[in-house]
């Protein structure tokens, strides 16, 4: 397995920006679902990483979800958790990790208050067009900064569709 920490800087950095736009695109359909999943298994097996791999839509319904070969069985739940959060947060689930560690008695708060299904950890990623939240897509079964890789490796297959 690669080591990802190095690149993990650079990673927040990029991924702080806000959640991806795509202007063409005005749904995600289950064939581009599958599309971004068949993406993120790519850079997973290129990682030699076993994960689970999700998209939802806008109101955190899966619409593809696979668990690789030898993925853990609790990457399966984490990764709809992820997604969803991606989508009720309407960020980066990274964020949402920094920013509970960061404010510990408000995240605390919330997650005793919050939508069941959902999980602050990083890899999850919201995607909107024309200021329309999408839906989001999610990986987990990595290190944080594994499954943010190859979330990215499907936002990187979603820009290539929408053009």
């Amino acid at each position: 397995m690669r080591n990802s920490n190095s690149n993990l800087g650079a990673q927040l950095r990029r991924a702080a920006a806000p959640p991806e736009e795509i202007a063409p695109m005005h749904e995600l359909t289950a064939d581009i679902a599958l599309e971004l999943v068949a993406a993120a298994r790519r850079r997973a097996e290129a990682e030699d990483l076993a994960m689970s791999l999700a998209v939802v839509d806008g109101g955190g319904h899966p619409l593809a979800m696979l668990r690789m070969d030898g993925a853990s069985i609790l990457s399966a739940g984490t990764v709809i958790a992820k997604a969803r959060t991606a989508v009720f947060c309407r960020r980066p689930t990274h964020i949402s990790v920094e920013r509970a560690r960061l404010h510990p008695e408000v995240y605390a708060s919330l997650a005793s208050a919050m939508t069941p299904g959902m999980v602050y950890s990083m890899g999850g990623y919201p995607i909107e067009a024309a200021g329309r939240l999408l839906g989001a897509i999610a990986a987990s079964g990595g290190s944080g900064e594994q499954d943010m890789e190859v979330a990215q490796a499907a936002l990187a297959r979603l820009r290539e569709l929408g053009g």
